[in-house]
């Protein structure tokens, strides 16, 4: 049922209408910048102007005295509150930019300052400018790290998929790419498309943000933007199978992996990925994880949560201007919403036992199947499981890692903008692509976990090497529907976070790191890189084995398994009669 207590058609035009009663003063902008604009009724240069954005002096045609105080890329973060945020603007929106987890890096800069043993206060009042020293941990951030970060200087216009950084504009601003054939130049209708970009045309803002945008950062680190389209980094191509290869635009070697089911049923990162998950709630956080949103029981759960559409916020009941196609409330009048932060998903609609999302880039709709109350889901014992821990496909996991300092060399330092003495240099080896191993989150629950910083550290010449062993929680964007065997776990060490080998370098035989989080029978269990979380015990690590040993025998639809525990005595029983 579309929402009947606002008329959309009319608070769409009354916006325009508003926009053009607050029509600025004669401009001569456009008297040299003639680009083709395709830009909305809200930010139409027609009905407030060019200098509104982009500053200046828009009532001189010299352009020496129409570029003063001009501002060339509107939106980033150092500008964001004179230009996105004015007050008849967003200027709601620029504290939750300015304090999300994209700008602030609050949880790279703690991890890092802690694998290499200089923990300090992290002074979260200040921008990544002002925390970070040019020694050090800090070094090190600046020289490989903080190009991805909402702060990074825009140099340019374009949208590419190696682009970063500009503020609002590193994932509202859209460019428009243009193909050549035998006639010239024609316009691409979809503006994702891979293609050249020409600058005839100027680019404008939207919310209907294409995958690409979070490619330049997120295809690193984690890789959740190469793994959600099913495309793995690799050290070799299989030159057997080099059908399954390619290169992406900065030379890194990929192979075709298992595409995550969302990708291949078309869904953008912004159906599943909220604002309030994406750009918070203004409060700093330590974590990505504190800040994420979503999960997959908004959507999937038996029972879905709701708010009533008359608690709507200002900004959230602006949301039918944006995507006035997709703006749904259930017969009762209410709104679904995420359970975490209640932030509304008005793309999703319920309607008796039919549920359907709505993409937001193109409006086509898909049905949501529930969660199922059966089968693996309702046995005892998987209370713990998130549903990444069974239906997550693979994991990029880097095993090998070395990093070293050379004080006499240069390297260029993504703050100053410039090449600054020190430069750091990363040696990797043993990357796969495979099932992740399991550990404990902080709040208890069973995750996938991967290598996060493993690796062997030199920070000065000569310097004893440290050798850090932490794994990391990661989401992997690799969901199927079928979830993993019973046996990959229960009958599986390196599930279970146990070394099995160590990972030699071929470039040294001397650098060694463990495939794997802990020794077998060890004490105490593994570190990881989120603050509370750690790799299995030996007690839950001996409850898993021991439905494994049952495995043998016992297939994973047998009853035992409804409730293992009870069962033990009578599998006891059964194994003791028959020897």
């Amino acid at each position: 049922m579309k929402i009947n207590f606002l008329n959309k058609a009319a608070f769409v035009f009354g916006l325009a209408l508003l926009a053009a009663w607050n029509a600025p003063a004669e401009e001569k902008c456009t008297a040299c910048h003639q680009e083709e604009q395709r830009f909305s009724p809200f930010h139409d240069p027609r009905q407030i102007g060019c200098v509104v954005c982009h500053g200046g002096n828009g009532a001189s045609n010299i352009e020496t005295i129409a570029h003063q105080k001009m501002e060339a890329y509107p939106g980033r973060i150092a500008s964001a509150a004179s230009s996105c945020g004015q007050s008849n603007c967003h200027p709601k929106l620029i504290p939750l930019a300015e304090n999300s987890i994209m700008q602030t890096l609050n949880g790279m800069i703690e991890v890092t300052r802690e694998a290499f043993q200089e923990e300090k206060p992290l002074d979260r009042h200040l921008s990544a400018e002002q925390r970070l020293s040019e020694t050090g941990a800090d070094s090190y951030l600046r020289k490989l790290c903080v190009s991805c970060h909402l702060g990074s200087e825009r140099q340019n216009h374009q949208q590419t998929l190696r682009d970063r950084g500009g503020g609002c504009s590193a994932c509202h601003l859209e460019t428009f790419k243009f193909e050549k054939n035998q006639t010239g130049i024609k316009s691409k209708a979809d503006p994702g498309s891979s293609s050249v970009i020409r600058d005839k045309v100027h680019p404008r803002l939207t919310v209907r943000i294409h995958n690409d945008r979070c490619f330049g950062c997120h295809s690193r680190s984690s890789r959740i933007s190469l793994n959600y389209v099913g495309l793995a980094e690799v050290e070799e191509m299989d030159l057997t199978q080099h059908s399954d290869f390619g290169y992406l635009p900065d030379r890194r070697l990929v192979e075709k992996q298992k595409a995550d089911l969302h990708s291949l049923a078309g869904m953008a990162c912004i159906d599943c990925h909220t604002v309030s998950g994406l750009m918070g709630t203004g409060v700093p956080v330590t974590r990505h994880r504190q800040q994420l949103d979503i999960q997959c029981s908004d959507c999937h759960q038996t029972v879905l949560q709701k708010k009533p559409a008359g608690t709507l916020t200002m900004r959230e009941a602006i949301y039918p201007a944006l995507y006035p196609a997709q703006y749904y409330v259930s017969k009762q009048g209410e709104v679904v919403v995420t359970e975490k932060q209640k932030t509304p998903l008005f793309h999703i609609q319920e309607d008796g036992e039919l549920r359907v999302l709505q993409k937001k880039l193109n409006g086509e709709k898909i049905e949501i199947p529930p969660m199922r109350q059966s089968g693996h889901h309702s046995l005892k014992g998987h209370e713990r499981l998130s549903c990444d821990s069974c239906h997550a496909a693979w994991a990029p996991q880097c095993y090998g890692c070395h990093i070293s300092y050379e004080a006499k060399g240069m390297q260029w330092d993504h703050l100053k903008r410039k090449k600054t003495p020190g430069r750091w240099v990363e040696k990797r080896w043993r990357l796969e692509n495979k099932l992740p191993a399991l550990g404990v989150t902080k709040n208890n629950k069973i995750a996938p976990f991967v290598p996060g910083m493993n690796m062997i550290l030199e920070k000065n010449p000569g310097a004893v090497p440290v050798v850090q062993v932490r794994y990391s929680q990661i989401s992997p964007h690799t969901t199927q529907k079928k979830g993993r065997s019973c046996q990959s776990c229960h009958q599986n060490d390196a599930a279970l976070g146990i070394i099995g080998e160590w990972a030699v370098s071929p470039q040294n035989p001397s650098w060694q790191v463990p495939v794997g989080w802990i020794e077998k029978g060890a004490d105490f269990p593994g570190k990881a890189v989120q603050n509370g979380a750690r790799s299995l015990n030996q007690e839950e690590i001996q409850r898993i084995s021991r439905v494994g040993a049952c495995l043998q025998c016992h297939l994973p639809q047998d009853p035992v398994y409804q409730d293992f525990e009870k069962a033990l005595p009578y599998l006891h029983k059964q194994q003791t009669n028959s020897k």
